[in-house]
């Protein structure tokens, strides 16, 4: 099994007023180790340039156990641990620096082609990926829905600042803007048990997204990011605390 460690100190504007880091930066930790291993493993960034496509993440669930702090010393171990046609799987681990887990996360990433952003079958791109690997999380990670009923409703034009290297809203971007919206909004607080993230598809600069938003009695919060002119689905984020 191919396996990549890297160690991020957490930093005083990665984080909370509470000394908590920002859900949002430790997806950045997340999604830079992924992109090193992945371009060391041979299928990164270069190699799909070759083939005109990208990599997108389509799904992405983590489990906290400890939330890390400032000045804490993450260590991030990931893999590849498997692959269908239409996606390729990802697991991370996050321990501190005395080795206590703080989170593990499962994740699913697509390859879109870079013309048409339509997904690419990932059996026809001889990228080597990985067949399988172990899992760390117990349950098998499925897509979110949307709910049945929002009971607010916010607004965001997308900014140029949300914009990554492949041209769209980079995949942290929307977790930022669910939580902020739903402390505006609803009574959300307490500390963060687990988060997912589903994509559906790609915004960009000057989309206007409408955010649904609600939560239950148990603890959860949901967020529906949309475009009012089409009613499309962009993501769909579950907090629980």
């Amino acid at each position: 099994m191919d396996v990549r460690e890297d160690t991020f100190t957490v930093r005083t504007y990665q984080c909370q007023p509470d000394g908590s880091i920002k859900v949002a930066s430790l997806m950045q930790y997340l999604q830079e180790t992924a992109a090193v291993h992945a371009e060391q493993l041979g299928f990164g960034m270069h190699r799909l340039n070759e083939i005109d496509s990208y990599w997108v993440l389509s799904n992405l669930r983590i489990e906290f156990a400890q939330f890390p702090k400032w000045n804490d010393r993450i260590t991030i171990t990931t893999w590849p641990s498997g692959h269908t046609r239409s996606t390729a799987t990802r697991e991370f681990t996050g321990k501190d620096q005395n080795d206590c887990e703080l989170f593990k996360a499962a994740s699913e990433w697509m390859v879109l082609n870079r013309r048409s952003s339509r997904p690419r079958n990932l059996s026809k791109l001889h990228l080597n990926l990985p067949d399988d690997g172990p899992k760390v999380i117990s349950t098998i990670l499925k897509r979110l829905e949307p709910q049945n009923s929002y009971s607010q409703t916010e607004r965001i034009r997308v900014p140029y600042s949300s914009i990554d290297l492949n041209g769209h809203v980079n995949n942290t971007e929307y977790v930022r803007w669910s939580i902020d919206a739903l402390r505006r909004a609803l009574d959300f607080k307490g500390e963060i048990r687990s988060v997912q993230a589903t994509y559906f598809c790609e915004a960009f600069e000057g989309d206007e997204l409408e955010l649904l938003l609600s939560c239950d009695p148990h603890g959860c919060f949901y967020v529906l990011g949309r475009k009012p002119d089409s009613q499309a689905n962009v993501y769909a984020v579950e907090i629980s605390c």
